[in-house]
């Protein structure tokens, strides 16, 4: 797994597609849809770090 801390996984996140951050929300029993900015934030806030980053590895993003 990746070592990534708080504001890197807000930069990757940010170059995420709306799709991609709703993915992350619903494959982990959140549904949610708003601009980006929300959806953002609702990852970082309901979503543990760990699992985030994972999601992103094996969306290929980092």
């Amino acid at each position: 797994m990746a070592d990534i801390d708080v504001t890197e996984l807000r930069f990757v996140l940010e170059d995420c597609s709306e799709e991609q951050l709703i993915g992350i929300l619903e494959r982990n029993g959140y549904t949610n849809k708003g601009k980006k900015d929300v959806l953002i934030r609702e990852v970082m806030i309901k979503i543990s770090h760990d699992i985030v980053i994972q999601e992103l590895e094996d969306l290929g993003v980092i």
